[in-house]
C-alpha cells in the first residue's frame, strides 16, 4: 500500500471506467451465467474458482471482492464466505480429516468451541484447547496435530497470543497456523506478514459496520490450500450474496474513520468506568495495567470499541442493564450503535463464578460519548439506590 490507508480504502473496489462512470460497482446478481461459445464455457469451467462461472460459486461481484480481500492483506489468494463463522468452519473442514488433531486457543469465539467439540468430533477429529502459554502448547502437540488455531485478541477477554513464539513451534512440526483477526481487522494487524499461514476476518463486524450484513474472508498465500478451502466451500453449498459484498465494500470506505471514533470514545468510557467504585474489574487492552498490554502493542497497531467489565453483585442485574437506553442488549459488535451483553464466561472452556460480580461486554458505538457516559451513569445510580 503506497498511499495512506485512508486514501487507499476509499479508492479500492471501484472501477468507473468499466461501469459507465458509476462511482460504485453495480451488483451482479445471477444464478446462471451464459457463455459466448463452447470454448469460453470450457475455459470458465477449467478456471471456475477464479472467474465467474455459476452464481452459487461466483459472480463478477464476489470475484471482485475476493480480489479486494487479497489486496487489503497483500495476499496471493482469498476466499469469501457467507459469514465469519462459515469462513472458520469451512477452512477447518477443508484441511482436517479423520484421526487428525487440532489445537485451539481457549479464548476462542464460542461457536468455534462448539463446532470443534460437537461437529469435528463426529468426523473423528480431536480438539485440544490451550491457554496462551508456550509450555501448554508444547505439552499437547503431537504427530497427529495438523492445525493450530488462535483468536488474538479474544473477543470477550482480549487475551493476546505471542504469535512468533507459536510459529516457532508450528514450523518445526509443519503445523498449519490459522488466526482469527476480526478484533483488529487488516488495519490493525496483518498476521500473514508475521508468518501465519491463514488469516480469517469476520467482515460482519467493523468492516461492514452497519449491523446489517454477514460476510467472511479467508486470506492466504498458498494456492493449494486456497483451492482446498474454495472446493469445500462449493461442495458444502456456501452461498455468498453479491449484496453482502456490495455492503462490505461500502463499509470499507468509512472503516478507518469509524474505527478511529470507536477508539476515541472507548478510551473515554474506560476512564469513566475506572472512576466508578461499583465497577470491580475492567478488561481493556490500551490499559497499561492489562497483563496483555505489551504483547498487544507488539503485534497490533490499534484498538477498537470493545470493553469488558464487572460490577459488584449487590442487587438484581435488571436494575442496571434494563435502565440503559443507548447501550442496547444485543449480540455482535462493530456496528455504529453501542451494545451491551451480560456474559457468563470469558472463555467458552471456563464458566465464570457468579458469587460476587456480574460481567458485561460493551461495544462503544458512534454516538456522542457524553451521552453514552450519561446513559451508564443513570444505570449505575439506579442499581446503587
Amino acid at each position: 500500500m503506497g498511499k495512506k490507508i485512508r486514501t487507499e480504502t476509499i479508492h479500492y473496489g471501484v472501477d468507473p471506467d468499466v461501469h459507465y462512470g458509476s462511482i460504485n460497482d453495480p451488483i451482479y446478481k445471477n444464478s446462471t451465467l451464459v457463455f459466448q461459445n463452447y470454448k469460453s464455457f470450457l475455459e470458465a469451467k477449467k478456471d471456475r474458482f477464479n472467474v465467474p462461472y455459476y452464481g452459487r460459486i461466483s459472480t463478477y461481484t464476489t470475484r471482485r471482492f475476493e480480489q479486494l480481500g487479497s489486496k487489503l492483506y497483500n495476499a496471493k489468494k482469498s476466499v469469501v464466505t457467507s459469514s465469519g463463522l462459515s469462513a472458520i468452519t469451512i477452512t477447518l473442514l477443508a484441511l482436517l480429516k479423520k484421526d487428525d488433531e487440532i489445537l485451539i486457543s481457549e479464548n476462542c469465539y464460542e461457536p468455534v468451541y462448539n463446532f470443534a467439540t460437537y461437529e469435528l468430533k463426529k468426523f473423528g477429529i480431536k480438539s485440544h484447547f490451550f491457554s496462551n502459554n508456550k509450555k501448554n502448547i508444547d505439552k499437547i502437540i503431537n504427530n497427529k496435530t495438523k492445525i493450530l488455531y488462535i483468536e488474538s485478541p479474544g473477543s470477550l477477554n482480549y487475551e493476546v497470543s505471542d504469535i512468533k513464539e507459536i510459529l516457532k513451534l508450528c514450523k518445526k512440526k509443519k503445523i498449519i497456523t490459522i488466526m482469527d483477526n476480526t478484533w483488529s481487522t487488516f488495519l490493525g494487524c496483518n498476521p500473514l506478514e508475521i508468518g501465519v499461514e491463514i488469516v480469517i476476518e469476520s467482515l460482519t463486524k467493523y468492516f461492514s459496520g452497519h449491523s446489517d450484513n454477514f460476510l467472511g474472508l479467508v486470506v492466504l498465500n498458498s494456492n493449494e490450500l486456497a483451492r482446498k478451502i474454495k472446493t469445500t466451500s462449493v461442495r458444502l453449498g456456501d452461498y455468498v450474496s453479491p449484496e453482502s459484498c456490495f455492503h462490505a465494500t461500502k463499509g470499507l470506505k468509512t472503516l478507518k474513520l469509524r474505527i478511529e471514533k470507536h477508539i476515541e470514545s472507548a478510551d473515554k468510557i474506560f476512564n469513566y468506568l475506572k472512576s466508578k467504585k461499583i465497577v470491580k474489574k475492567i478488561l481493556y487492552l490500551p490499559d497499561q495495567k492489562n497483563k496483555f498490554h505489551e504483547l498487544w502493542k507488539k503485534y497490533h497497531k490499534q484498538s477498537n470499541g470493545l470493553i469488558t467489565f464487572s460490577i459488584h453483585k449487590k442487587k438484581n442485574i435488571e436494575l442496571f442493564i434494563d435502565k440503559l437506553k443507548l447501550f442496547k442488549i444485543g449480540f455482535s459488535w462493530g456496528g455504529y450503535e453501542s451494545l451491551i451483553i451480560p456474559i457468563s464466561n470469558l472463555k467458552p472452556t471456563k464458566k465464570l463464578s457468579k458469587k460476587s460480580e456480574y460481567w458485561f461486554r460493551i461495544h462503544v458505538g458512534l454516538e456522542s460519548c457524553s451521552d453514552l457516559i450519561n446513559d451508564l451513569e443513570k444505570a449505575f445510580k439506579n442499581y446503587e439506590k
